[in-house]
């Protein structure tokens, strides 16, 4: 039986890596806090992720055929990673991105594809993560496994470019049928592939352990483009509503939201040229060595799935009143800039599930304001005394 170790687990992509290792009878060990649903059958490790001498003492003597740490965001953390992970498997898994090539340069998004781009931090910091795992492997016996997938998407996420929190993507839908309108760029017609997590992880568990993916990369996308045009029209039509859509100048929405204007203009605002004729396809490398790897699950049949688990669990986590806020602040903005009425976009504070708390009015006030100065010092304020309570908290915990 293989055996497989994942740090983390419980996350979009990692908990249907984890359902399909278990579907193909290999034992999965899973170290995390414990802070959500472990599921059955896994073998759990309860510890921090920083608590190294934790782990190290209860992985003494054990070995595992690959590990996949889903918890590495930063040069640092993939660098510290794989120093204590290596010492337990002869396979690392690094989740990368197709993110990293460079879509300026003509031609189809193949792993040798020119990289990075350098336009998103995202896509500059994975590549600088995957060129240093290369350099750590090449002094040890452990080999390296790149996955790079494009959107992928699950039961708390809708696939479009600009979203919410995982998690709260009704907020989509909500706005959709309370009238109000959905921000488009370029009329929507950008592409790119969706893929479902469970799709998504037959790719990924079928390179466990196989030699052929050792020091390979792997782009593991779906077999067809899709437009975020063709997301809102699937939304319209399970909700059975007219979707409105303001669509705004890419470099104009990007500085009306600084801190996503990289995934904006790096990434939703570009052409993922995957399909360039019929012959070649973007995935064909992991379907070479994982033949039983297919899109299975079409973006309609995945985003109905997704809408049904939303309205299954009680819309779980909710309205995301910061970006609903933010959402009507630029398209009022927009109005008022090119001398659009904008009456009829509903704008405005709306309590869509009939539960919204004087706290998420606050939130959503704060959030529509933030351009007025004494709001922005408020929020300025409020944050260091975040900052400030936090490290109090670990000081004295």
């Amino acid at each position: 039986m293989k055996t497989l170790l994942i740090i983390g687990g419980t996350g979009v992509l990692s908990s249907a890596v984890t359902a399909e290792a278990q579907r193909q009878g290999i034992s999965v060990t899973m170290i995390n806090r414990g802070n959500r649903r472990i599921p059955d059958g896994v073998n759990h490790i309860k510890a921090d992720r920083e608590d190294t001498s934790r782990i190290k003492a209860l992985l003494a003597g054990k070995s595992f055929d690959a590990v996949m740490d889903f918890l590495c965001y930063t040069d640092a953390a993939t660098e510290k990673s794989f120093k204590l992970y290596s010492q337990y498997t002869k396979q690392y898994f690094y989740v990368s991105s197709m993110a990293v090539y460079d879509k300026t340069v003509p031609g189809p998004l193949e792993e040798t594809h020119p990289k990075p781009l350098q336009v998103w931090p995202y896509s500059i910091n994975k590549w600088k993560s995957e060129q240093k795992l290369q350099q750590m492997a090449a002094e040890t016996d452990c080999k390296v496994t790149v996955i790079r997938p494009s959107v992928t998407y699950g039961n708390t996420r809708i696939p479009y470019g600009i979203y919410p929190q995982y998690g709260y993507h009704w907020t989509l839908c909500a706005r959709i049928i309370a009238g109000k309108p959905i921000i488009t760029w370029n009329q929507g017609k950008n592409t790119t592939t969706m893929l479902r997590v469970e799709d998504f992880a037959v790719g990924m568990v079928g390179l466990v352990g196989n030699p052929k993916a050792y020091n390979e990369a792997f782009n593991i996308c779906a077999d067809v483009s899709t437009t975020f045009g063709e997301v809102l029209s699937i939304l319209g039509r399970y909700l059975k509503k007219d979707v409105k859509t303001v669509d705004l100048p890419v470099e104009w929405y990007a500085a009306q939201m600084p801190k996503r204007a990289g995934e904006l203009k790096g990434g939703r605002a570009m052409e993922v040229n995957c399909f360039p004729d019929e012959e070649w396809r973007t995935n064909q490398k992991i379907k070479n060595i994982v033949p039983s790897f297919k899109q299975t699950i079409s973006v309609e049949d995945g985003i109905k799935m997704t809408l049904e688990a939303y309205e299954d669990q009680n819309y779980q986590n909710g309205i995301d009143w910061k970006f609903d806020a933010d959402t009507d602040r630029i398209i009022r903005k927009w109005c008022k800039k090119e001398g659009i009425d904008d009456s009829l976009y509903h704008l405005g504070f709306t309590d869509y599930l009939g539960n919204a708390t004087e706290s998420n009015k606050l939130i959503y006030w704060v959030e529509y304001h933030k351009d007025n100065i004494f709001v922005h010092a408020f929020r300025g304020c409020t944050w260091l005394a975040k900052g400030v309570f936090k490290r109090l908290s670990r000081f004295f915990s």
